[in-house]
């Protein structure tokens, strides 16, 4: 059986999305400077350390580990729905990836609300993911109207 276009696009953007959320939570507990500290209005690192790079706000649950988890997720349900011999159905599966990353749209939204109006920088990975995300949703809803 070979794995459909979309489902392979989405696994490689879903990797994509671990290495920088990876390197999200890196910075989130380093000392270190990232390259992407520009200026006070883009700067990875004032994002980063922010009360709201954790959710909830200052919980100690890095936004980065949440992205983490959602797509190491979004693989092993992809995954299944490309295996031959699953028992759970191809459909729900979808709709379940679909579902995730509306979800996952809707929290970017309120990140970057944050950044823009309470934290007053951007990051610039940060946006990099939004735009991953907004990807993934396009995708999951072509990927839930084929199965």
């Amino acid at each position: 059986m070979k794995k459909s276009k979309l489902i392979f696009w989405m696994e490689i953007i879903s990797i994509l999305f671990i290495i920088i959320s990876s390197y999200l939570l890196y910075l989130h507990y380093a000392d270190t400077e990232s390259f992407c500290d520009i200026s006070q209005g883009f700067s990875c690192d004032i994002v980063n350390k922010s009360p709201y790079s954790e959710f909830p706000p200052s919980s100690g649950i890095p936004v980065s580990l949440i992205g983490i988890i959602t797509f190491i997720v979004v693989i092993i349900a992809l995954e299944l729905i490309w295996g031959k011999k699953n028992k759970i159905s191809k459909r729900a599966l979808s709709s379940f990836v679909f579902y995730l990353m509306i979800i996952s749209l809707l929290f970017a939204l309120y990140l970057a609300y944050t950044e823009l109006f309470l934290i007053l920088s951007i990051c610039i990975l940060c946006v990099v993911l939004d735009i991953l995300i907004i990807i993934m949703s396009n995708i999951a809803g072509c990927k839930n109207d084929q199965v």
